[in-house]
């Protein structure tokens, strides 16, 4: 039968698509069509595939050959295709009559000689393969230039081969010769291991910047850490990609997929993301963009921590852009031609100077700047997007005698293991609990699970009135309450962590200039970060 029938796929953003390409010889004037919108790299791949059959062995058919990439309305491009291409040709003409071309995916560039040169993003390519044998029941294999297939291969529940060239690969298919050999996934202990971060027992002093980190990263809450410069608000930043617990395998398979189709990696990394886009980034590299819609530095972040150092440099585009992704953990771009909604629920961490000379609230330090220059300065981060933010904390300068004397306080030093296991005991009383996090909470959960003691509600409603508090503010001080509690062991919302809750959400410039507030953040000491 002059007609063949193969199996591949592309990607639409991050969105895997199946391709049926379909292979038809018919008699009359020799030709060569390819048609289903291809894009230059795969119109040219005429020559390659008719070059790559004659230099394999193949006889290249004298007859009209039409391959068509289905579905016809979605543009596809990449020379992935070159493979099925010509394993399309060599079964339409009676060439591989025997082989059960349905049963693979094939994705592979040929060169001239037939030899299969690379791929695109094979691990990704390997976990949508996953993805649809999931939920269609089938067991489709993955056929892969030999160079590419082993990182396929790290992906579970995929069965991937591997080729160095057109022959083996039909040689394969046939059962000529020596079959090649499936690639095998290796162990969970032999991934990847997690990079080396740096450990929170470096850091001295800072308790309560400490202790809201912590409560951050168990509630999945927002955080802005502000100080003059040198305090330490990029160390301690830094070091909370270490209080994250580890991705689960699934969460793992996309994140890498995610890292796979931009170019970062072919390997499966179980570590949760750590990003920290300079300030002086574009908008379409922050959120993601471009035509056809590519995902941005807020989706590489996805499941992990976005920090952003010097948040008051950044274009007010690029920050305003977050409130979105902020509330839905999704970001949506809209092109004349393509739509794509790329991931994006990430834990923000922002840092910046309380001034533009730095030195505002500085013990020692004059600061040089007008009270109008600080509100502007201050007014880079707008409202709304400021209220996104669950914990506001001020960094103070460590005095230099505790930074050289530190012999006697190596004990009151935890590490990040130790602030490991509280937060995933945290997190694991808030999944059982409720089934999401306590910064995930819907208004209607809130209800449900953070109720406060009598004494904390009336502290919060009189907070709430006095400032004029928005619904979503008043909401996120409760979740931060709920966490507190949770850190603590406590089924109720206490006295005390409403107002600790209320205490990092106060105003900042109302921390800076109170001598009252600075002095309550620098010796407030909640039990569970003691």
């Amino acid at each position: 039968m002059p007609l063949a029938t193969l199996h591949s796929l592309t990607f639409v953003g991050l969105r895997a698509m199946p391709v049926r390409i379909e292979v038809h010889l018919s008699s009359g004037l020799p030709s060569f069509a390819i048609v289903g919108l291809p894009d230059a790299e795969i119109r040219e791949s005429k020559e390659r595939v008719r070059s790559a059959l004659i230099n394999s062995g193949f006889e290249f058919p004298a007859q009209r050959i039409t391959v068509n990439l289905a579905p016809a309305d979605l543009p596809k491009g990449s020379a992935s295709f070159d493979l099925a291409i010509a394993l399309g040709i060599a079964s339409a003409s009676g060439q591989l009559a025997k082989a059960k071309l349905d049963e693979w995916l094939f994705a592979g560039e040929l060169s001239l000689s037939g030899a299969l040169t690379g791929v695109r993003s094979p691990f990704a390519m390997a976990v949508a393969l996953r993805r649809e044998n999931t939920q269609t029941a089938t067991r489709q294999r993955l056929m892969l230039p030999q160079a590419e297939a082993a990182k396929a291969a790290c992906v579970p529940d995929v069965v991937v081969y591997g080729a160095n060239t057109l022959f083996e690969v039909a040689a394969h298919l046939v059962g000529h010769g020596e079959p090649l050999q499936a690639l095998e996934a290796p162990a969970q202990s032999h991934l990847t291991p997690p990079k080396p971060i740096a450990d929170f027992s470096e850091v001295i002093g800072h308790a309560t910047a400490k202790h809201a980190l912590v409560t951050a990263a168990a509630g999945h809450h927002h955080i802005r850490l502000m100080g003059p410069p040198g305090s330490g608000k990029s160390m301690l930043a830094q070091r909370m990609a270490g209080l994250l617990p580890q991705l689960p395998l699934d969460e793992a398979l996309e994140l890498s997929a995610i890292r796979s189709l931009k170019g970062e990696g072919d390997q499966l990394v179980m570590q949760r993301p750590f990003r920290n886009p300079h300030p002086g980034c574009s908008p379409v590299s922050l959120i993601g963009g471009g035509n056809p819609p590519a995902p941005g530095e807020i989706t590489l972040a996805h499941q992990g921590i976005l920090f952003t150092d010097e948040v008051l440099e950044f274009e007010r585009r690029c920050l305003e852009a977050l409130r979105e992704p902020l509330e839905t953990g999704r970001v949506n771009i809209s092109r004349a031609g393509h739509q794509a909604s790329f991931p994006a629920r990430f834990l923000w961490v922002c840092a910046h100077n309380p001034c533009p000379c730095g030195w505002l609230g500085h013990p020692h330090k004059e600061c040089r700047c007008s009270p109008e220059q600080v509100r502007r300065y201050q007014a880079k981060l707008s409202g709304p997007l400021a209220d996104r933010l669950d914990i506001s904390i001020e960094v103070h300068p460590v005095q230099h005698d505790t930074l050289l004397n530190t012999e006697g306080r190596v004990a009151e030093l935890r590490s990040s293991t130790e602030y490991l296991s509280l937060v995933q005991a945290c997190r694991t009383v808030q999944l059982t609990r409720q089934g999401c996090l306590n910064g995930e909470l819907t208004p209607g959960q809130i209800q449900q699970q953070c109720k406060p003691s009598v004494e904390a509600e009336k502290l919060l409603l009189g907070f709430a009135q006095r400032h004029h508090l928005s619904a979503r503010a008043l909401h996120r001080i409760l979740r931060v309450a709920r966490t507190l509690a949770d850190l603590d062991t406590t089924p109720q919302i206490s006295k005390t962590h409403m107002a600790t809750a209320i205490q990092y959400r106060r105003n900042l410039n109302t921390l800076g200039n109170s001598a009252a507030g600075t002095q309550a953040l620098q010796t407030r000491q909640p039990t569970a970060a003691a």
